[in-house]
């Protein structure tokens, strides 16, 4: 079979017989020999078996990872830097006219925005560990696309060196231990290590996820580990029995250092808890948040209102721009706002507010209230904006939104509806926060076409 166009998850889309088969390591124009692994009523997913050299794109490159293509962390590694930012680009414009129904060239879609180096970028890694019984060892990995199977690998192209060597002698001080026996650390206990590191000063947090507490058998097997990472100044602990799904318990209890890490963004600076959401790449976060900003036409004097604000970040960096307005942020996660709070009274912000409370309710109320706003910007979830979000910014008017996305599909549906609703989608910029995944990010600017009037 030879693959045709890759789709939205980076996969060679093959014609079998008139039906779709998703080939993963299939490039366009490549020819190859697959089994089907799974078929569905449209599509079916195969596994490649030969790829026919002969037939070799010129866009393929040969992938930085051992364990690429077993991993479910990256999907374009086999793929020129060059192409995946052109393919990402595809993935919008695609999204736009299948989803959001506009036509081709209705919407002008520019380059993607990437890194001049696109590795070991990430500044927060989630690493699962498995206990070998038989061995009496834990080995840490990540696992499989679509499922909890350990791909098991000490290394990741994505992570800084800090980070990867961290995580590492971690490991290995978690096996000394069990060897020694030390009391409390019984084998298996541990099921992940969290790890953050800021791109501003260099500093490392460490977080056990663990089946029950052990805090002094963490301390005790701990010591080795700061004794070689000076830069490590967090350790916490979170209980979470089950081994598979989201790692964190219902707290975090700090075993060592301080409860956050300091990040700068832009000149303003920022912490981090250790669940806080943060954007994992701390250099295009700066890109995205810039270009947002520059898309945004703020007055001195404007209320803007920061829609799923996380710790505050775009919040923080719009107050700024408006000295005379007030910049509101409206999140649904109380220790986010806790962050979003500090944040503010960190670097001097007073002309900033921040409530607790889904988008999706806090809104509607904002405009029941009469509450004036001239400029929405949203950063939603993968899942895109609640409906009763997108009609409280139809009620609302505000002359201008600025739609931060994670999601193109998501994303071109809401545009949709908002111009639908008397919004013009002026352009869209992809942005490359996950260089070597399929994962994009854009920024879109969406202006009122006849402020105050209904269409």
């Amino acid at each position: 079979m030879e693959a045709l166009r890759l789709n939205d998850d980076g996969e060679g889309v093959a014609q079998v017989g008139g039906f779709t088969v998703f080939v993963p390591d299939l490039l366009p124009g490549e020819r190859g020999e697959a089994l089907v692994a799974q078929v569905e009523r449209r599509f079916a997913r195969a596994r490649l078996v030969r790829r026919d050299a002969a037939t070799a794109s010129p866009l393929r490159t040969d992938p930085a990872c051992a364990v690429f293509g077993a991993c479910g962390g990256c999907q374009l590694q086999h793929l020129t830097y060059a192409a995946q930012l052109e393919h990402k680009r595809t993935v919008v414009v695609s999204a736009l006219r299948r989803i959001g129904r506009f036509l081709e060239g209705e919407v002008p879609v520019l380059p993607t925005l990437g890194m001049t180096h696109p590795w070991r970028y990430r500044n927060h890694v989630q690493v699962p560990l498995r206990f070998e019984h038989q061995a009496g060892r834990y080995e840490p990995g990540f696992f499989a696309a679509g499922s909890h199977e350990l791909v098991q690998t000490r290394h990741c192209q994505l992570a800084p060196l800090g980070l990867e060597a961290l995580v590492q002698d971690t490991v290995d001080a978690l096996n000394d231990a069990t060897a020694r026996d030390l009391p409390g650390l019984t084998p298996g206990l541990v099921h992940h290590l969290i790890v953050r590191q800021s791109w501003t000063n260099g500093e490392q947090m460490l977080v056990f996820a663990v089946r029950r507490a052990a805090e002094d058998a963490l301390k005790a097997m701990l010591r080795s580990v700061l004794a070689g990472h000076p830069a490590l100044v967090s350790v916490g602990m979170t209980v979470q029995p089950r081994p598979v799904g989201p790692p964190w318990g219902p707290e975090v209890v700090v075993l060592y250092g301080r409860d956050h890490l300091t990040e700068q963004v832009l000149g303003l600076r920022f912490r981090i808890s250790p669940r806080s959401f943060f954007q994992v790449n701390t250099a295009q976060a700066e890109v995205l948040y810039r270009t947002g900003l520059e898309m945004a036409d703020l007055r001195p004097d404007d209320t803007v209102l920061d829609a799923y604000c996380g710790t505050g970040t775009l919040t923080l960096l719009a107050a700024a721009r408006v000295p005379q307005g007030r910049a509101l942020g409206v999140e649904v996660v109380e220790a986010a706002v806790i962050d979003a709070r500090q944040n503010a009274d960190d670097n001097g912000i007073r002309n900033a507010d921040f409530e607790i409370g889904a988008v999706e309710d806090v809104l509607p109320r904002y405009v029941a209230e009469g509450r004036r706003i001239d400029v929405v910007l949203l950063d939603p979830p993968r899942k895109g904006c609640d409906a009763a979000v997108l009609r409280a910014i139809a009620a609302a008017r505000p002359r201008q939104v600025v739609y931060v996305s994670c999601n193109p599909a998501t994303f071109a549906r809401d545009a949709r509806i908002l111009v639908d609703a008397g919004y013009r989608l002026e352009r869209v910029q992809p942005v490359d926060m996950f260089p070597q995944t399929a994962h994009v990010e854009c920024v879109a600017s969406m202006v009122l076409r006849r402020p105050g009037v209904s269409t």
